[in-house]
């Protein structure tokens, strides 16, 4: 998607020469001219119309480039919407494969922790079991030298000496037991301590599979840690990537920008006038009011901050240029009357409908006042001529009209200016106030225009 947006300013770039480096041509109007140039090598080739314009102040092919540019730049800011969408949406997954990673490192935490305690235990029976495989193996010494010793002195017949020296019968089974029992102690002794090996290794095998387990869970955790960190970096990448070239998109819309300004200029200078961007709102209407001021013999001294334009009620309304409607009311009574104070925002307003729009890299916003219906509400999306109400005399009114007022709020994207929270005045204020913020006295963003220098009646 990039490589083609690319593609298209670079070729865009070549149709657009840098004004600072091309050298106008105010030729009176009779004045003749060619309409080819020739070539290094001495060749004709066909001039462009943004040549035709500038070079031989050709007013249709001024008008003709000056169109086909506004479909550039409409394609170009498309492009860099989109791209900020796949911008943020990159930083969001980003940020979720972050998370990720961080919930792993706990259950990682947690996981170290146990195979630790394990370990220990695991090094506790294996100290048991080699204490007591050396006390199994200390008493089969004393076993082995007690019988290597009786063998010595007590061979079988010195076994029968020993018994059969028996003082009496009584004696006699007292030393045959006591030999007995200690073998048998022996033998007893060995028993219980091959019987506690067998349970410490028992145990001892219970956790190396209890630690195989949880060996296995803590490397599928720390695998999977790893994949979530590798995915957020990707993103994080990604990311940069993206802003590094909606920078070197946003620079390029700007210089067209400044580049169509520059010749909005030479063409006024040409009398030429070249779109601005709007569309008339009200059809067949003609204007009954203008700003700033009332007529004297009307209200005197009342501030009139937009134009009247006066139609038959019912007349559509079209949205000048494409934007979203931020406020729509339509809770007042038509017809209205002279002094009424209805209107949700603006008293006296009647129904009202608000619009935030986006024209060659501006953003304005649209008051319209007065309406019989509101077709739109709160949010929505409108195309440039689309129908958003009709005429009316709602609210303090004396006839059918549609009073429209105009704010240049700033450069840049309609997005933007969108989560600004604007008021029901723009910033700007009323009545006076909002006469002071006049964008022709030269006041900054947000300013209040005239909107008849852009809506002419129609």
């Amino acid at each position: 998607m990039f490589r083609k947006l690319i593609s298209l300013l670079l070729v865009f770039s070549l149709v657009l020469p840098v004004f600072a480096k091309t050298s106008f041509i105010y030729a009176d109007e009779d004045d003749d001219y060619e309409e080819t140039y020739e070539d290094d090598d001495g060749s004709d080739y066909e001039k462009s119309d943004y040549e035709k314009c500038t070079q031989d102040r050709d007013k249709e092919a001024c008008k003709a480039y000056t169109s086909n540019a506004q479909s550039s730049l409409k394609e170009i800011e498309n492009q860099i919407e989109n791209a900020k969408n796949d911008r943020d949406a990159a930083a969001a997954l980003a940020n979720e494969y972050a998370q990720k990673a961080e919930s792993y490192q706990a259950e990682i935490d947690s996981l170290k922790v146990q195979i630790a305690e394990l370990e220990a235990r695991i090094e506790e029976l294996q100290i048991q079991i080699e204490e007591n495989e050396a006390k199994v193996a200390a008493l089969n010494d004393r076993v082995k030298k007690r019988m290597v010793e009786s063998q010595k002195s007590m061979h079988f017949n010195g076994y029968l000496e020993f018994i059969l020296g028996s003082k009496s019968f009584s004696d006699m089974l007292a030393r045959v037991y006591g030999v007995e029992a200690i073998v048998s102690k022996d033998k007893s002794d060995r028993e219980a301590l091959l019987s506690i090996i067998s349970q410490l290794n028992a145990d001892r095998q219970e956790l190396d599979e209890s630690k195989a387990l949880l060996d296995k869970d803590y490397e599928d955790v720390v695998a999977m840690q790893a994949e979530m960190i590798a995915m957020q970096e990707f993103y994080e990448e990604e990311e940069i990537r993206i802003n590094d070239e909606l920078d070197q998109m946003t620079a390029e819309r700007d210089n067209i920008y400044e580049s169509f300004d520059d010749l909005r200029a030479l063409l006024k200078t040409m009398g030429v006038t070249v779109n601005s961007g709007f569309m008339p709102a009200v059809h067949n209407s003609w204007i009954s009011a203008t700003v700033w001021n009332y007529d004297p013999d009307f209200l005197s001294g009342a501030w009139h901050l937009g134009v009247d334009y006066a139609a038959s009620r019912g007349r559509e309304i079209h949205a000048p240029a494409g934007g979203v409607i931020i406020r729509a009311d339509d809770s007042c009574y038509d017809p209205g009357y002279l002094g009424s104070s209805c209107g949700a925002w603006i008293s006296g307003g009647g129904n009202q409908v608000y619009l935030m729009c986006e024209v060659d890299g501006r953003v304005y916003g649209f008051i319209f006042f007065h309406l019989n219906s509101v077709y739109v509400s709160r949010g929505d999306y409108v195309l440039q001529d689309e129908v958003i109400g009709t005429v009316g005399s709602s609210g303090s009114s004396t006839g059918p009209h549609c009073h429209i007022e105009m704010y240049y709020l700033g450069y840049g994207d309609l997005a933007d200016y969108l989560s600004m929270g604007w008021n029901a005045t723009f910033s700007v204020g009323r009545g006076y106030t909002a006469y002071s913020n006049r964008c022709e006295a030269g006041n900054s963003p947000p300013c209040i225009l005239n909107p008849e220098y852009y809506l002419p009646a129609n």
